[in-house]
């Protein structure tokens, strides 16, 4: 067809090579009259029966050769902020608005300031590696490891579209982020924790505990309403959340995962103090609508329901712990009583080895237990070992 840049020609032989069969070819180029060389090993050593092996090596090298040489460039090669955009567009269908947020904010902060006037073609491997190595001399491995997606998940759209032939950033090694380790209150913290805060009153009061004793997280606390607790039945249904980022606020009626839209027993002693919890509310003229709220009933922030915890840890001398280390206590605790399954229901996660290989913290009191095991064991092996011994002797 008139108008069709001529086919980059291939031609290839094979050759002895330090004992093995190698294919050596040159590419033809007929728009540019240039010649290309090209080297590639069968595998296949020279020896008796294995030049015909080879030679069907050679003809899927010489395929592979010229699919390579003659591959459609694409006509369209757009900036890298429009591939960005589009990247951004489609993952928004299926996401979160607080996740779409977190995203935006590393796509304006250092993806575009950046790439985003580089062709798409243009980016290469090296390019996206020594802007890495730039950022973690003041970000955080995880912190670039989050712009990396962006930049891996808008390329692999190019590579998808055809833009592209391959993805540059799927060959980078990033730094490994170190893994933040949870801390969780014994028994005796968490009962002094929760003596404390009777003292402090609202919002702390209801937010740790629904943190300490049923295992929420932050976005659970926050989003928990009274339309979801059914007194009659005992119940609590998690179902609602709330999450801040960048200053911004999103509540939806959905959870971390399926998992987490979970229904949880209330106990006889939190059902009375969640009763005289919503009539206070209730008395002071305040809409029944959030659970944990601020005394003059507006909603309480995240963020400052986390500085107001670190505040009266302080106050009262306590170990320091965030918000999300409440749910670790929750889940050490019930660990020491419950079943495997029940303490991952529990906390509303999909996979168990997430509740005990994260959440789920021993003690010395733990510590001492299977010290105390070990030790049994020890002992009868020993008196096994004796009694066989004896009875050899005799």
């Amino acid at each position: 067809m008139a108008g069709q840049p001529k086919k980059r020609t291939v031609s290839a032989s094979l050759v002895e090579d330090h004992g093995y069969w190698v294919v050596r070819g040159r590419v033809y180029d007929p728009e540019s009259s240039k010649t290309r060389q090209r080297s590639k090993s069968t595998g296949y050593r020279v020896e008796p029966g294995k030049k015909r092996k080879a030679q069907q090596a050679m003809r899927e090298i010489i395929a592979t050769w010229e699919k390579e040489a003659n591959l459609i460039k694409p006509q369209n090669d757009p900036l890298f902020s429009e591939t960005v955009e589009l990247w951004i567009k489609h993952k928004a269908v299926s996401l979160r608005e607080s996740t779409i947020s977190a995203y935006q904010l590393n796509i304006n902060g250092y993806v575009l300031p950046r790439f985003g006037k580089m062709r798409t073609q243009a980016i290469t491997m090296y390019d996206i590696r020594n802007y890495y190595d730039e950022l973690l001399k003041s970000l955080s491995p995880k912190t670039v490891r989050k712009i990396h997606l962006v930049i891996l998940g808008a390329m692999e759209d190019a590579v998808i579209a055809g833009i592209r032939p391959d993805n540059p950033a799927a060959r980078i090694k990033l730094p490994t982020a170190k893994k933040f380790e949870g801390k969780a209150y014994t028994a005796e913290q968490a009962a002094k924790l929760l003596e404390i805060i009777e003292q402090e009153g609202e919002p702390i009061r209801s937010a740790v505990t629904l943190g300490l004793v049923y295992g929420l997280r932050r976005s659970e606390i926050c989003g928990l309403r009274w339309k979801d607790i059914d007194f009659d039945a005992g119940t609590i249904h998690i179902c609602n959340t709330v999450v801040e980022n960048a200053g911004n606020i999103w509540e939806t009626e959905a959870t971390k995962t399926a998992k987490s839209n979970r229904i949880l027993a209330i106990g006889n002693y939190f059902s009375q103090y969640l009763r005289d919890l919503k009539d206070s509310q209730q008395a002071a003229g305040l809409v029944l609508d959030k659970v944990c709220r601020n005394p003059d009933g507006t909603d309480v922030r995240p963020s400052y329901l986390s500085h107001l915890q670190q505040r009266v840890l302080k106050k009262y001398g306590l170990e320091k712990l965030r918000l999300q280390d409440l749910r670790h206590s929750a889940a050490s605790l019930m660990a020491k009583q419950a079943t495997l399954n029940q303490v991952r229901d529990f906390l509303g996660h999909s996979d168990i080895s997430t509740t005990y290989g994260i959440y789920v913290h021993s003690d010395s009191t733990d510590r001492d237990v299977v010290a105390g095991i070990m030790d049994e064991i020890l002992e009868k092996a020993e008196k096994c070992s004796e009694k066989c011994s004896e009875s050899v002797e005799s």
